[in-house]
């Protein structure tokens, strides 16, 4: 809507309506209750400046994350304060008990978290955004079984969730034991970890499913969500539901026993179906006392498939979801994420992927220090990231910046902005070759490796002198520098 966009940008340019907290109540209720009428762009920026703290809203109106000054309209000078800061050293192969340290300091629901990493002298942006890549990696292990998962085995032994992560479901009888309690402790974490990517600017790496954010907003979930979930117990469960309901409709119209005992599901007879009050997939999760000795019949087939969709997105996770939003609301508060669907949800929090074309790059990332726009070996760069597959993409992002998705807005809202310079070639250091000459493409290059520096997104890049050679050197560099943060 033209005019409340128009109105709502003026009062977010208002910073002494701002800094009282005396923004008119109708932004933020109009966001949450019809955030249709405004562009994501600009509900992103109310969050940031109504969520936070004072400190944190001046530095995301006027700030850049340092000491910064703001020019008035008066040209009077005002100076911001750098952000105070929450530095935490934590141990590469501990990440997950790490992480429950962290957001147990009492000052880290207040300061920028900022991670370094034991024996590596890495320290600021890039180092952090590892860390909450590495801890989303100890989120998805199965051994903590927080996410139904369809099985498959992998290199890393991470749950498989084709359609999104989502909370494993638990049955009444389960609930109590020793390993409900540690997933409901787990999910608290994940509450924090999310409120803290939102709260710094940071992301986490996992693919939840759209369900997971309604559900972790409040929102009720129901049969039609299982079937997003699980399409093969889904489409089973609405033929089931759809026969529960006919029997039920023959009921009130007054049918004898005889017929609606016959109603069928697929041409076969509910008991012929051989079904027990047990979770499918999950012979150990009764849905009712001695359930694995309690068939399925046309009497109690309406009581079997709510059970079932009750355990798989209702009573079965709501204690999950519970944890996860008192996680949360140590940081935020939820009710600000109201003016978000879940895909906007998800970008927020995960960040995005984004197609690449040459232009697109060339227009996205600033050429420096014997590179330009025209250069040859800047033209074979954009060829090469173009080419990327998603998880080519994703390892270059890691590489560069240290999380391995992209900001909401693409590589265009990167920041700092991605930097590319030109490495000069080991080989010719000391020699008195122009170095425009170098930058053009030079085979002395070819035995050097690119380098980066994470924290400013800045990408060292030799002048090779072939675009196969530069593609084999990036990708080396890629998938083999992932490992620390050293000097380059």
């Amino acid at each position: 809507h033209g005019k409340l966009t128009g109105k709502l940008t003026r009062q977010l340019q208002d910073t002494i309506t701002l800094c009282s907290a005396s923004t008119p109540s109708w932004c933020t209720s109009l966001a949450r209750t019809c955030p249709w009428l405004f562009p994501f762009e600009l509900r992103q920026k109310l969050f940031k400046c109504v969520s936070f703290s004072l400190s944190r809203m001046l530095h995301h109106l006027h700030g850049d994350g340092s000491d910064g000054a703001l020019t008035t309209d008066g040209g009077r000078e005002i100076r911001i304060g750098r952000l105070q800061r929450q530095k935490v050293r934590v141990n590469r192969d501990q990440i997950f008990e790490s992480a429950k340290k962290v957001f147990a300091i009492p000052n880290t629901s207040k300061m920028v978290l900022e991670v370094e990493f034991f024996q590596e002298v890495g320290t600021g942006t890039g180092p952090t955004l590892e860390f909450f890549t590495l801890l989303s990696k100890q989120f998805k292990r199965r051994k903590l079984h927080l996410w139904r998962d369809e099985g498959g085995s992998n290199a890393d032994d991470h749950v498989v969730a084709p359609h999104g992560l989502f909370p494993a479901p638990s049955t009444k009888m389960q609930q109590g034991t020793k390993e409900h309690v540690n997933r409901v402790k787990n999910f608290k974490i994940l509450g924090q970890a999310i409120a803290k990517v939102l709260q710094d600017g940071r992301m986490l790496d996992l693919a939840l499913a759209p369900a997971f954010y309604r559900g972790m907003m409040g929102k009720t979930l129901g049969l039609y969500d299982l079937v997003e979930l699980d399409p093969g117990l889904g489409k089973t469960l609405l033929r089931l539901d759809a026969a529960a309901a006919k029997i039920e409709h023959m009921k009130r119209e007054g049918r004898p026993e005889s017929e609606w005992r016959n109603v069928t599901v697929d041409g076969a007879n509910i008991e012929d179906l051989s079904l027990m009050f047990v979770l499918p997939g999950h012979s150990s999760s009764e849905l009712t006392k001695c359930g694995s000795d309690v068939p399925v019949t046309a009497v109690n087939l309406r009581e079997y498939v709510d059970a079932v969709v009750d355990a798989c997105v209702g009573s079965g996770v709501s204690l999950y979801f519970e944890s996860l939003r008192s996680g949360v609301e140590e940081i935020l508060p939820l009710a600000r994420l109201k003016m978000f669907n879940e895909a906007e949800l998800e970008a927020l929090i995960c960040g995005q992927g984004e197609n690449w074309t040459p232009q697109m790059l060339v227009d996205c990332i600033k050429f420096d220090h014997g590179y330009s726009a025209q250069s040859l070996p800047i033209q074979n760069f954009c060829d090469i990231l173009s080419s990327f597959s998603s998880d080519q993409q994703r390892a270059f992002m890691r590489f560069v910046t240290g999380a391995p998705r992209l900001p909401p807005g693409g590589l265009a809202a990167l920041q700092p902005r991605l930097t590319v310079v030109c490495k000069q070639p080991s080989c010719a250091v000391g020699l008195s070759s122009d170095a425009a000459i170098l930058s053009a493409g030079t085979p002395l290059a070819d035995g050097d490796l690119p380098s980066a520096m994470t924290c400013a997104s800045y990408l060292k890049l030799p002048p090779y002198s072939c675009k196969e050679v530069m593609s084999e050197r990036l990708q080396y560099a890629m998938n083999e520098g992932s490992g620390s943060f050293d000097l380059s």
